[in-house]
């Protein structure tokens, strides 16, 4: 899948000026909000996050996770957007964040780079936005994951989750499925530029190894039929470290994934809604029927002509199908 992987839209340019410094903040990459003081910000956890929210803080809390491991909310924000006179915003509270070690927020090491602390991580995030109350989480691929970790730890404090193309959420479904989620061709353009980039720049810190990742991954995944050419879904910065050592606290020492987000998923019996666009062959329909009994209760809608990258492509109908599930429990929240 695009987002547990760390699969990029579209090449980073290589700045050409023999002057700059490439260890500088923002010359292969934009700069963290460690590096810029002018990009909204939040500190949380002992870490610093790039993070907007949108809309009365009175109102039921949207809490919003982008996929990756690695990647940013960027792709999302279009769901904010007003749409026949209306806006998510005008009744809810919208909160877009970069993961820890992702997008623009702060860059870390392996150590806090685990799924104990991401789940931390978010629930000190519900705690500061919804003291006390419950919030929705609309999760996109790896944020469907991480969605479903979350309430597997904290079912009470969802009032309501919706699920867009969530990769696999336990480990024995990822070995069954990874020989699907990409597309190497060892001859492909995007693969020699990636190759190529190691000959001048070593990943020795976190803007090269970002850098590089996102020079390469353009057409590595063409089952999931993302628009890339005509308005590709953007993004800020990518989060190589955070995508690497995310998916190894998955793993045991084989290399085998061993998480499951499943284990008490049993006792959450609000219904969730799971989404997908029409196009996708690997995390699209199919996948998703298999999924969706991990949950109580569940219901499937489709996007027509969309694929993975459906909430960016096809905003206006990912929201018809997402405001009224979250209107019927809006009144509900506790």
């Amino acid at each position: 899948m695009r987002r547990w992987n760390l699969i990029a839209l579209a090449l980073v340019g290589l700045g050409a000026c023999e002057t700059m410094d490439p260890r500088e903040a923002g010359y292969l990459v934009p700069p963290t909000v460690a590096e810029d003081a002018r990009l909204p910000a939040i500190e949380m956890n002992g870490s610093r996050f790039h993070l907007e929210t949108f809309g009365d803080p009175a109102n039921p809390v949207i809490v919003f996770l982008h996929g990756g491991p690695g990647g940013d909310y960027r792709g999302l924000l279009r769901m904010k957007e007003r749409y026949d006179g209306s806006s998510l915003a005008d009744d809810y509270f919208l909160v877009y964040w970069d993961q820890r070690g992702t997008g623009l927020s702060t860059r870390h090491d392996e150590d806090v780079l685990t799924l104990d602390q991401y789940a931390a991580d978010l629930e000190a995030l519900v705690d500061r936005y919804a003291p006390g109350r419950q919030v929705f989480l609309i999760g996109h691929s790896w944020g469907g994951m991480y969605a479903t970790e979350y309430i597997n730890l904290h079912a009470d404090r969802v009032a309501g989750a919706v699920l867009i193309e969530p990769g696999p959420l336990d480990g024995a479904t990822y070995e069954r499925i990874e020989d699907d989620l990409f597309d190497v061709d060892l001859g492909a353009e995007w693969l020699n530029d990636y190759a190529w980039s190691g000959q001048f720049l070593s990943p020795d810190d976190h803007a090269r190894m970002d850098y590089e990742l996102a020079l390469g991954v353009k057409e590595s995944q063409p089952r999931f039929h993302q628009q890339m050419d005509v308005d590709p879904e953007p993004f800020w910065r990518l989060g190589a470290a955070a995508g690497r050592y995310l998916k190894e606290d998955g793993q045991d020492e084989h290399g085998v994934a061993v998480y499951d987000f499943t284990t008490d998923l049993a006792r959450y019996t609000t219904p969730v809604l799971f989404l997908v666009g029409a196009l996708s062959e690997v995390l699209g329909e199919t996948f998703q029927r298999e999924q969706m009994p991990q949950y109580p209760s569940a219901s499937l809608a489709v996007v027509a002509g969309a694929g993975h990258d459906v909430p960016w492509t096809h905003p206006a109908e990912v929201l018809a199908q997402v405001r009224p599930y979250l209107d019927a429990r809006r009144g509900g929240v506790r």
